[in-house]
């Protein structure tokens, strides 16, 4: 299946990492109670991949924002970024952001029953502080006499008390937050979430300048990924409907994941759906992933092409819609935004270049790098002006797979090697930098059954795993074709003959090699479930 898919700063800013601690705990529904100020709150919370959840009804007594309304039959906070007190990388963001965003929305979830928003998400819009560890969330409010500091990259010593015997000593975690309640010459006067006071040297800890309590969302400008002139990059697709999937496991192939996490609203007047998830951007920058959030023109909602025309063509719709895209990207903490814009009118060729130049705009100065996915160069496919699309963006990804598509009237490979080199040959020679350019690798294959007529009767698309287990099911050895550069295979199934072109170790190592040929940024994978473990390595040792 195809992909048809932010006052200038003062201070290294800690809020989009802020409060992070080393949890301890495995991912589940068991409740862990929740104290405020160092006092229990009577109210139990949880923690589920990468996620602090907190009851809804914490919010009015414990947890305050007016500009924060709890919407339990739409299980979502809508965030009126209007009245809010919105700081962004720079004055124009920031002006984008309050006049255009409008009314935005984080979605709930409902866990034993009992309806939760993330903290992850909201702890900057409640002013409060959160740290998770034995066995308890502990939360804190922003106080405007204490200043918000950071331990850093090592594990120091606090002492009780300035007096202190060495045997009194504590240790604080690397990147353990703290808040500093006063100093002398050389030490700083720190407490932690239960109230706890210590003193440390000032080396071991940078303090955050910024009065938080009078912020409502900061986002400063992040620190731009630039690929080093020899090194190679693998994006990998996830698809999102409603719910993000697991961050994965370190995986040594992939550099980057790409979750598809906001679509334009069809007659939405720019608004944008949200399905994203914080703790999944956590979790992969932990494990040491990019994440790259994908957004869409929501190309397979009925009305989505004509609408994507009103929105190119009304600056009101547009501005919306690049300032929730920004907005969303920020809260969500994502190092790039990826555009997959489909089923676009040959005549919008223009208004999506401007589009994206527009977009740039703001990613530049929110330090998010910016991608976007295009078909192959055919005579059909004029929507995309890659040449000037390649002046707006840090990276193209052509999507070279579905050359054989559910529609086709013949079976085929779903990507044979002379087509990915038409596609890489056709970019280069329309005027996409080498350097820019990701190659489109499909991580599925196509079972084209056909009947004996030689009419096709079906033709489902698999996981390199599910192909993997009907090779081994029915012990069949594929043949090598030397044109399409990959396995095949035929056998007897439901309705006729089965015939399958196979994305596997073999396709993949050869469409890798043109990486190096061309001298081209990297790949790009459709999808990162569909995928086999073992198919990553093959990225590992031809890309890195």
């Amino acid at each position: 299946m195809g992909k048809r898919r932010k006052l200038i700063i003062f201070v290294i800013c800690m809020l989009i990492s802020l409060m992070c601690a080393q949890f301890a705990f495995a991912d589940s529904e068991d409740s862990y109670r929740i104290y405020y100020d160092g006092k229990s709150t009577g109210y139990s919370g949880f923690y589920i991949k990468g996620n602090i959840y907190l009851p809804v009804s914490m919010i009015g007594s414990y947890l305050n924002n007016s500009a924060v309304a709890v919407d339990t039959a739409g299980k979502k906070l809508t965030l009126d970024l209007s009245r809010m007190n919105i700081m962004m990388a720079d004055s124009e963001t920031t002006a984008l952001i309050k006049n255009y965003a409008g009314t935005v929305y984080v979605p709930l979830k409902e866990i034993n029953d009992t309806l939760c928003f993330s903290l992850n998400t909201m702890e900057q819009f409640f002013n409060t502080s959160y740290n998770f560890s034995d066995g308890s969330i502990k939360l804190k409010a922003y106080d405007q006499s204490a200043k918000i500091a950071k331990v850093g990259n090592n594990a120091v010593s606090a002492f009780p008390s300035l007096f202190a015997e060495t045997e009194d000593t504590i240790t604080l975690a690397a990147g353990e937050q703290v808040f500093v309640n006063g100093e002398t010459d050389n030490f700083y006067k720190i407490s932690d979430f239960d109230g706890n006071v210590y003193y440390t040297e000032k080396q071991n800890i940078t303090v955050e300048d910024l009065d938080l309590s009078t912020i409502d969302f900061y986002a400063p400008r992040k620190s731009k990924f630039k690929q080093s002139a020899n090194q190679k990059i693998n994006v990998a697709w996830q698809y999102v409907n409603e719910v993000t999937p697991d961050a994965p496991a370190k995986t040594d192939g992939v550099d980057i994941l790409a979750p598809t996490w906001f679509r334009l609203i069809v007659e939405g007047g720019g608004a944008v759906t949200n399905s994203a998830d914080k703790g999944y951007t956590e979790l992969c920058h932990e494990r040491g992933f990019m994440v790259w959030a994908t957004i869409t023109n929501n190309m397979s909602e009925k009305g989505s092409t004509n609408f994507t025309t009103k929105m190119f063509s009304d600056s009101s719709i547009q501005k919306k819609a690049i300032a929730q895209y920004i907005f969303y990207s920020c809260l969500y903490d994502v190092d790039g935004i990826n555009i997959d814009f489909e089923d676009v009118k040959d005549a919008d060729a223009n208004g999506l270049t401007a589009f994206t130049k527009e977009l740039r705009n703001y990613t530049e100065r929110q330090g998010l790098n910016l991608s976007i996915d295009t078909l192959v160069p055919k005579p059909w496919t004029v929507e995309y002006d890659r040449d000037a699309l390649s002046n707006y963006v840090d990276y193209l990804a052509v999507m070279s797979y579905d050359e054989h598509y559910a529609g086709s009237t013949i079976p085929g490979s779903v990507s044979s090697l002379p087509f990915v080199i038409e596609a890489i040959e056709g970019c280069l020679s329309e005027g996409v930098p080498a350097e820019k350019l990701l190659m489109g690798v499909p991580m599925y294959t196509r079972i084209w059954v056909v009947d004996g007529s030689g009419k096709i009767a079906s033709n489902s698309a698999v996981t390199m795993t599910h192909m993997n287990e009907i090779l081994s099911e029915k012990n069949l050895t594929p043949t090598y074709l030397k044109t399409e550069m990959q396995n095949y295979v035929e056998y007897q199934a439901s309705g006729g003959t089965a015939r399958v072109w196979i994305e596997d170790q073999t396709s993949i190592t050869n469409r890798l090699s043109l990486v190096s040929k061309y001298g081209i940024a990297g790949s790009a994978c459709w999808q990162f479930s569909q995928g086999t473990e073992e198919i990553w390595t093959v990225f590992d040792r031809y890309l890195h």
